[in-house]
């Protein structure tokens, strides 16, 4: 009861002050004694409540203010929550809840703004007391009543005071109903895990409210669509239509139309156990403790509704609209109404975002009983309200707005999606756009883009959602475009202005809207309009700037930190990433639940798996391809076309699939449409056919339609194309239209003449305007020759000249240029901001349009609920940052790079800088090489370290900041390490520079590429010159003074220094694909400072011995890694150790020599050669240097290397040896003489060594290269000797293999590993003496070098397997002799006369020595014997007389001296031999070389003769055998016919060889036979002229003499082969027979030649020979040869022989009777050289004849005798005398039967036959004469 007290006194007031109110009096005393009476329990509140309610009606202040107060106290005290024992009235409505009727008393004393200001307070006090009671809660309509009622305190009271106490009361009860909902939302979501818990089943999660709300929500947008009258009506638009404003004004998907404020409810507070606040409440009715959840749920919804009731009425109030003199009364209670609304709202959302978000918040549809997200609930209402005040001209309505918007960007993104693209394209990045717009809203809403720039999850999401979407603009883009293009902007600002914004920034901080105060700012009347701006000095412009340049920093800081954190969970609740002080830290104070709600909340339909990377990439760069496409139309409209259907984005090139694409696309220009539809081709008027055709112009008014159609496109200007466009349009309107005109003709004038009108009315340039009666008279009579009504005709006139017809488009862009309408002018414009006035019309069809925008977009949501919703794609994957960057880099580099360049302010350039960096690292991060290239590019141009007079702080920024990207990022430089490594060399110059040095002294590396190539070495005389003369030319005075003081001090700071060094230690560090690329720039930098200063007296060498430094630094990598490292080092070491400055290559070999003997301290296992690839540089510059110190040098840093580390070379030696190679070719005597002398002391101590690194063969090629230096003869020599005691030190060397040979016990490992050995040994060292035998150019030496080899390979060669021989052959004994088949070899080398030297020693001695090694080795070697074969036929088929009787020399010693070895497939190859021999030397081109007019077609390779097959006139050669040896039963004349085809002979027995042949002119090409030409020339040769034969012909003709002069030596041949008896022995009959039918075939030939006396006379008249030429020495000496074989193999009684005597003996006599009556029938007189030729021939033939078998004999006697007869009628010498006397007397003795007649022959048979077959060569063999080629060798053909 104490705590009552004041009830009592209040009473006791009232009592005393009632006066002569007797009812108000009574119930005072009445509540008195009631109180009195009930001391221990409380009284009926409705007795207390009674005098106090009437007490508020006395009208008195003390009264009225007392009862306030107590009734204010007692709702504090809960007391009116009692049971009340008045019952209601059985007759009367139920009376509301006590609580509700004394607020209702509360607010009824409140009269206006007439209410005392006292009153009005404690009205004030009052219901906050009601309002914040958390014991007896008020719900519903009593609580908006108290809401409403503190609302218009605030609004209408006059005290200050009481508007600031009311504004802080209003602030308080909303806020404190939302903090309710919160609690509630809490504790339904730990019932929910209560029961998750309790059921444990996966399908009852918290997830499971969110799919039953969203399915709420999407019923009940279907219910209030289908409901809707507006909608029923409107067409169902689809899913991607363009929103507008105005669409969002009807975008009302949650029915509330049933909910009002709904009855006043009250709930209280169960009492706690544990006094803790609001843990659960309960209903008055309600008396059990068991409490449902349905009916936990219901409480739970009325908390929902009270808050969604608050905050639909504060939306409501905001969109009232003010007329334009409210709008500007900041004091007016419209204004102040507008602003306490819009900060309300600003601040529910601010500090209560978890209600909004909460999938648990949920709120009932009315009409449909289905529950609603919270947040969709109120979508409407407050896209309604930033719809109507985002766009204001009132700055501080604006600003609010903006503040909201940012809210909804920052935690709604995904609920509003749609509405947030329409917001940015209507209104703010319009605002931007715009040039009058308010440059203070401008400075507004870039401070809330650079809050979202700030929000690297926000960014990211923007991207995916809209840049990434083909249906929407590219906003992230455009807003990256717009802070460029504010950043860039040229404000003129004093330096004073600037450092006032510097001080103010660094005062508020940069994130200044992150301190806001989160309670509406003092809006009462005194303080609204005291806004104070601090910065009015400084330029708005600037601050805008300055805010572009943070944001755009801010971006590239976001996307870099989105791209390298792990990116949370998309779970809609996951905490976002923050990481600066931001305003969400702040509100976490206030709102504890903040944390759990602080992201985004993604609804829950939205799948996770959206964000697919590569996919958004695809949509992203088609949508980049349409953008182009459209960009291509409006540029040129066919082109576009094309494009659009070669990409697809029109589906054919049918008119109505192009018209459809004009019509839909909003992009696209409106005049080039225009220009494209106009066109006069008939493609372009079926499209636009088709376009028009598109329109609906039915039940529309014509000048509606006329609209419609000229809004679609922008009429051209030429009269045709207007017709045609007039035409279609009547036709469509009629068609739509049919009663509205007479006919088409109609609504065609009168398009024109409206048209027309539009022009007249608003063009500036018409003077007089057409009046209403103009407008009349002009369309007289178009109606069918009848009128169209005046007053439609006025209506029409009237409308046009209120709106005129003009693109919606171009009225924007005239707007957003800051164009004004028409100005009034004199006094009409007297007073008036036209500037604003225009302003706030914009602003006003803003609103409208945006408006419609909504209203559409909701109508499209609506119609469009049964499907999916709205697709938002949360951000998870960081490769969307490059995805960002890659789209937008241009943007920010042109801004930044241009910032920098013009700007000195530093906070400015440093802040530039950072982005840079920022960006730098974005590209590396994702491999974009081109924009790192460019901002390392820019970077290093902004640091100006070529200019170092000029160089200033932001300069040595830019320099730290490239230092630093070098040391963050150097694994993802790649190519920019060379701009980088440029500015550390150009900070080194400055260094010098500023330490004193002379700038000329250290010239500019940058300006290496103007450096011209050096076209040849420089010697150190002409360097000198040019040294002197440039150290004679004036220079201006510099030094340490050219460059300030400050920049010298910070090029050398501790910072900069340390930066540089830990560049190049770090360089271990790097990844190995990235020390390369270090690696390769920092070489060309280094070729670039020698480039520069290499003629200079001190060229400088700092990136080279950086190389040097990271060399060491990096050598112990893993052996494959360095190596790639070392290709790089390597090649510019050898570059630098070619240069032409002696003082550079020096540095650089002792560096490399440091290097290497560091180097080979590392350990190289066997096998690698690591080593080896080390020292190349060595060799390379010993190659290519031409400078003696410098080899010298090379030699004595290897020489060092060998003496110092010699133990610990190992693949090294390879390399060295090639230096050593080098260096034995050089002509300078002191090089040579030291390089062998240690390769000689390596030779003696460290063979073993050399032999197990692999590197014999290096040392074997070195000692080969020393043994043909012709130079230094004696050097050469010891080197050969070194060579040739090579082998025996192999033998011996236990590391070689061959050494082994003999201990091995297991044959088969030998086998094994045989064939690697000798070709790892033995094939060096022969091929070192095959080298120098090819290739040496002193006669001693090479023929040293020959002995060896052959020397070698007798004594050794017993131990080499076939395979080993196989190799030798081919790869160095037949190339020996290669010079045969490909003289050009040689002949590079040598000149003809070293040539024709080299011809006659060496290569006959190697032949000699190959035929004595396969004698030798015959049993290794002999299947190799065709091989042999043919090298000798090789010899024998050349032009060199001397080479070929060598040759065929040797064949005969190889048959000669293996005779007896030769099995019969021996025999077999080598009548093979025979067989091709005779085959390419015969001279088959005697017959066609009078027919050949051309001989360029027949001009043989240069080695000489061709010996092919293809110079035989048939395609392959006939096998020749012994069946060729018999008579032909077709030859009449008993000659064997040749097998050769076309040039088969067949003599005239008898004839004079002189008389022409029949069948051999028959085989003649006729020259013109058909039709008989003249024939006039002289019969008498004596009378020919001579023929001038040319060179080729010369040739040619000499190759042919050759075959035949060839054609006698393997006769020849033949003949002394076989009058070895072994050779005869030994040969089978099979192959003999072979060789037998070769001869025959020779001898067919001569003769078939010699009986053409035509062809050779024509040969000889075209200069073929001097005289007329023939075969006889062939003829005559094939046919003595054959018949001596053939007659001593008819002789012979062997078994073999006899079994082909028939054969021998069927060949031999026709023959033999041939060559007697041939001779017989020679002319004595005229045949002279003939009969001498023949002579001996028949001798052999007469004794042979003699010597037949007796049965043999007799038989042929009828056959000789009539021959011998006649013979005798010739001219005898002796020898044919004494031959027919022996037949003559053989003929007596078994012809006649006389006895011993031939007793004398018999005896001496033997050596009859012997001289027979040796005696009768052609020509007595020659020694060799080496004058062969200068010989004429007709004079060996022909029988001279």
């Amino acid at each position: 009861m104490t705590s009552l007290t004041f009830v009592v006194s209040s009473l006791d007031k009232i009592a005393q002050h009632a006066g002569r109110n007797k009812q108000l009096t009574e119930l005072a005393e009445k509540a008195l004694a009631a109180l009195k009476e009930n001391e221990q329990h409380l009284p009926d509140p409705e007795v207390v409540f009674a005098p106090l309610q009437l007490a508020t009606k006395s009208g008195t202040v003390p009264l009225t203010t007392t009862a306030l107060d107590c009734i204010g106290k007692l709702i504090s005290y809960s007391y009116f929550t009692a049971p009340s024992s008045h019952a209601p009235s059985q007759d009367g409505p139920e009376q509301p809840p006590l609580i509700e009727r004394a607020i209702d008393t509360i607010c009824d004393c409140f009269q206006g703004e007439a209410t005392l200001a006292d009153i009005q307070l404690q009205i004030v006090k009052s219901l906050l007391a009601a309002v914040l009671n958390d014991k007896i809660i008020v719900h519903g309509a009593g609580l908006l009543k108290a809401v409403r009622q503190v609302y218009n305190i605030f609004l209408l009271s006059r005290s200050t005071s009481n508007q600031q106490v009311a504004q802080g009361t209003l602030t308080q009860m909303v806020g404190t109903v939302f903090e309710r909902v919160k609690t509630r939302i809490h504790m339904r979501e730990a019932r929910a895990q209560l029961g998750k818990i309790r059921q444990s089943q996966s399908s009852l999660t918290v997830d499971r409210p969110d799919d039953d709300a969203q399915s709420g929500v999407a019923e009940s947008e279907e219910a209030n669509g289908a409901g809707s009258d507006e909608a029923a009506s409107e067409v169902v638009e689809d899913a991607g239509t363009k929103l507008t404003l105005r669409d969002l004004e009807h975008r009302k998907s949650f029915d509330d139309s049933h909910m009002g404020d709904g009855p006043t409810m009250v709930t209280q507070v169960k009492p706690a156990k544990r006094g803790a606040r609001s843990v659960s409440e309960q209903s008055l009715a309600e008396t059990s403790q068991e409490e449902t959840p349905e009916m936990l749920d219901a409480e739970d919804e009325a908390y929902i509704r009270d808050a969604y009731l608050i905050f639909r009425s504060f939306c409501n109030l905001s969109t009232k609209v003010l007329t334009p003199d409210q709008l500007y009364d900041l004091r007016g209670q419209g204004m102040r109404s507008k602003l306490i609304s819009l900060h309300i709202v600003h601040t529910l959302l601010n500090n209560n975002i978890a209600v909004f978000t909460s999938p648990l918040c949920t709120i009932t549809n009315t009409k449909n009983n289905e529950p609603t997200s919270f947040l969709q609930a109120i979508k409407y209402y407050l896209c309604l309200s930033i719809t109507r005040n985002g766009a204001s001209s009132v700055d501080r309505v604006f600003d609010i707005c903006c503040e909201i918007f940012w809210l909804m960007v920052k935690y709604l993104r995904a609920p509003f999606k749609k509405e947030i693209e329409v917001f940015l394209n209507e209104i703010y990045l319009a605002l931007l756009a715009r040039k009058n717009a308010p440059v203070s809203q401008k400075l507004t809403f870039v401070g809330i883009l650079r809050r979202l720039c700030d929000d690297p999850r926000a960014l990211v999401e923007t991207y995916l959602n809209y840049d990434c979407d083909r249906n929407v603009d590219n906003i992230l883009q455009k807003i990256v475009e717009d802070l460029s293009k504010f950043a860039t902007a040229s404000i003129p600002i004093t330096p004073a202005q600037e450092q006032q914004y510097e001080e103010s920034h660094a005062k508020y901080g940069a994130n200044e809207w992150q301190l806001k105060s989160v309670l509406p700012p003092p809006l009462s009347v005194a303080m609204i309009a005291t806004q104070h701006d601090t910065d009015n000095e400084i330029p708005k412009e600037y601050a805008i700037k300055r805010a572009a340049i943070d944001s755009l920093v801010t971006t590239l800081s976001s996307l870099l930190h989105w791209s390298q954190d792990e990116r949370p969970e998309a779970n809609g609740l996951g905490g976002e990433v923050e990481r600066r002080t931001s305003s969400d830290e702040i509100r976490e104070s206030i709102d504890p639940t903040m944390s759990e709600h602080a992201s985004t909340p993604l609804p829950p339909s939205t799948p996770v798996l959206d964000d697919d990377p590569d996919q958004l990439e695809k949509e992203k760069a088609r949508k980049t391809a349409l953008a182009q496409a459209v960009d291509a139309f409006n540029y040129k409209p066919k082109n576009g076309i094309k494009r659009l259907l070669r990409d697809g984005f029109i589906p054919s090139d049918k008119p109505e699939d192009i018209a459809r694409f004009l019509m839909s696309e909003d992009r696209l220009d409106k005049a080039q449409i225009g220009e494209y539809l106009g066109e006069g081709d008939q493609k372009n008027i079926d499209v636009m056919h088709a376009f028009v055709d598109l329109m609906d112009f039915t039940k529309k008014r014509f000048v509606e339609a006329l609209r419609e159609f000229l809004q679609s496109f922008r009429l051209p200007g030429e009269a045709q194309k207007i017709d045609r466009f007039m035409l279609k349009f009547a036709n469509r309107y009629i068609t739509g239209n049919p009663n509205a005109f007479a006919n088409a003709d109609t609504p065609y004038v009168l398009a024109y003449s409206v048209i027309m009108l539009n022009t007249d009315l608003h063009s500036s340039q018409v003077v007089r305007r057409m009046t209403k009666q103009d407008f009349i008279k002009n369309n007289r009579g178009i109606n069918d020759n009848a009128d169209l009504p005046d007053e439609y005709l006025l209506g029409i006139y009237d409308e046009i000249q209120k709106n005129e017809i003009v693109l919606n488009s171009e009225r924007q862009a005239a707007a957003a240029a800051g164009a004004l309408p028409t100005q009034p002018t004199g006094f009409q414009a007297f007073g008036r901001d036209l500037q604003r006035e225009a302003y706030v019309q914009q602003s006003e069809e803003i609103a409208l349009r945006s408006e419609q925008l909504f209203r559409d977009l909701y109508r499209s949501q609506r119609k469009n609920a049964s499907k999916a919703g709205t697709r938002f794609i949360p951000a998870t994957s960081p490769k969307h940052a490059g995805a960002i960057f890659d789209v937008t880099w241009m943007s920010f580099f042109s801004a930044l790079s241009s910032l920098t360049q013009k700007t000195h302010n530093l906070a400015v350039n440093k802040l530039c800088l950072e982005g840079m960096k920022l960006a730098t690292r974005i590209a590396c991060l994702f491999d974009l090489s081109t924009p790192r290239e460019a901002f390392i590019s820019v970077l290093k141009n902004i640091a100006n370290l070529n200019n170092p007079r000029e160089m200033q702080a932001k300069n040595v920024e830019a320099l730290k900041v490239i230092l630093e990207l070098a040391q963050t990022e150097g694994n993802r430089l790649k190519e920019s390490w060379k701009d980088v490594l440029l500015c550390i060399s150009q900070l080194d110059r400055l260094q010098l520079i500023s330490e004193g040095v002379d700038e000329s002294a250290v010239p500019d590396v940058s300006k290496a590429r103007f450096v011209p190539p050096q076209s040849r070495p420089e010697t150190a005389d002409s360097r000198k010159s040019t040294s002197s003369a440039r150290k004679s030319r004036p220079r201006a005075p510099t030094g340490p003074q050219g460059v300030s003081l400050e920049i010298a001090l910070e090029s050398r700071s501790d910072e900069v220094i340390k930066g540089v060094d830990r560049i190049f230690t770090n360089s271990a560090n790097l990844s190995k694909d990235a020390i390369i690329h270090f690696a390769r720039a920092l070489t060309e930098v280094s070729w670039d400072e020698i480039k520069v200063s290499g003629s200079t007296k001190d060229p400088r060498y700092y990136s080279l011995k950086k190389i040097v430094e990271i060399s060491y630094y990096n050598m112990m990598r893993v052996r494959f890694e360095w190596s790639v490292i070392w290709d790089v080092l390597g090649e510019h070491f050898n570059r630098v150790g070619c240069h032409p400055n002696t003082e550079i290559v020096s540095f650089a070999l002792d560096a490399l020599r440091q290097l290497s003997m560091r180097f080979m301290d590392i350990e190289e296992l066997a096998g690698f050669k690591f080593q080896k690839d080390f020292l190349k540089p060595f060799e390379h510059v010993m190659s290519n240097s031409s400078n003696i110190a410098v080899k010298d040098m090379i030699l004595h840093c290897l020489i060092q290397m060998i003496q110092a580390k010699g133990a610990n070379i190992r693949s090294g030696w390879r390399t060295m040896f090639g230096v050593f190679t080098v260096a034995a070719r050089e002509p300078y005597e002191s090089i040579v003489n030291l390089a062998y002398e240690n390769v000689i002391q390596v030779y003696k101590t460290r063979f073993g060594v050399v032999i197990s690194q692999g590197a014999f063969t290096d040392l074997i090629v070195c000692l080969t290269e020393f043994s043909k230096n012709m130079k230094f003869q004696k050097k050469s020599l010891q080197a050969m000797d070194t060579l040739k005691s090579t082998i025996p030190m192999m033998l011996k060397t236990p590391e070689c293999p061959l050494s082994q040979r003999g201990k091995q016990s297991a044959k088969s490992d030998a086998a094994i590993k045989s064939t690697s050995v000798e070709e790892g040994f033995w094939f060096p060292v022969l091929f070192a003496f095959h080298d120098v035998l090819m290739t040496g150019e002193d006669l001693e030496v090479r023929s040293n070098a020959l002995n060896y080899f052959f020397e070698a390979l007798l004594r050794y060669g017993g131990d080499f397997p076939s395979e080993f021989w196989d190799i030798l052959w081919r790869q160095q004994l037949y190339p020996i002799f290669m010079v045969l088949r490909s003289r050009p070899e040689m002949t590079n080398a040598l000149n003809h006369e070293e040539l024709s030297v080299w011809l006659s020693t060496t290569m006959i001695q190697a032949l000699r020595n190959m035929i004595t090694l396969f004698t030798h080795y015959f049993d290794a070697l002999e299947y190799m014997l065709d091989r042999f074969l043919e090298l000798l036929a090789l010899c024998i088929c050349q032009e060199n007389d001397t080479i070929a009787r060598i040759g065929s020399n040797c064949l005969q010693q190889l048959i000669l001296q293996n005779v007896t070895k030769f099995s019969p497939e021996h025999w077999a190859k080598i009548v093979g031999a025979f067989c091709e021999l005779f085959e390419r030397t015969t001279a088959y081109q005697l017959f066609t070389a009078t027919t050949i007019n051309s001989t360029a077609s027949l001009s043989p390779p240069p080695n000489g003769l061709d010996f092919g097959p293809a110079l035989s006139p048939t395609s392959e050669s006939a096998p020749v055998n012994e069946k060729s040896l018999k008579i032909s039963s077709e030859d009449t004349n008993g000659y064997a016919s040749d097998t050769e085809g076309s040039t088969s002979a067949h003599a005239e027995g008898g004839n004079d060889p002189d008389a022409p042949n029949p069948s051999a002119m028959a085989t003649t090409p006729q020259i013109g036979a058909s039709p008989q030409l003249e024939e006039f020339k002289p019969s008498n040769p004596l009378q020919q002229q001579p023929v001038v034969v040319t060179a080729a012909r010369r040739r040619f003709f000499n190759r042919i003499i050759s075959r035949c002069v060839l054609q006698l030596l393997m006769i020849e041949t033949v003949n002394e082969l076989f009058s070895n008896d072994t050779v005869y022995a030994q040969i089978p009959s099979s192959e003999l027979l072979r060789l037998m039918a070769l001869l025959k075939k020779s001898f067919l030939f001569a003769k078939r030649f010699n009986a053409d006396k035509e062809l050779r006379m024509r040969l000889w008249r075209e200069g073929f020979m001097k005289q007329p030429p023939n075969l006889l020495k062939q003829e005559s000496g094939s046919a003595a040869t054959y018949v001596a074989i053939l007659f001593r193999m008819f002789g012979d009684t062997s078994p073999e022989r006899q079994g082909s005597k028939a054969d021998v003996e069927a060949a031999l006599v026709p023959l033999c009777q041939d060559i007697i009556r041939g001779y017989i029938q020679l002319d004595e007189e005229s045949q002279h050289r003939n009969i001498v030729a023949w002579r001996p021939v028949v001798v052999d033939v007469l004794e042979g004849f003699a010597s037949f078998p007796k049965d043999a004999f007799a038989a042929h006697i009828p056959t000789f005798y009539p021959l011998i007869v006649e013979l005798l009628g010739k001219d005898l010498g002796s020898e044919l005398r004494a031959a027919l006397l022996l037949a003559l007397r053989r003929v007596g003795e078994v012809g006649l039967g006389i006895e011993n007649m031939s007793a004398r022959v018999n005896g001496s048979n033997h050596e009859r036959r012997a001289s027979t077959i040796s005696a009768r060569s052609p020509t007595p063999r020659g020694s060799p004469r080496m004058d062969s080629y200068s010989d004429d060798p007709s004079n060996r053909m022909m029988g001279r």
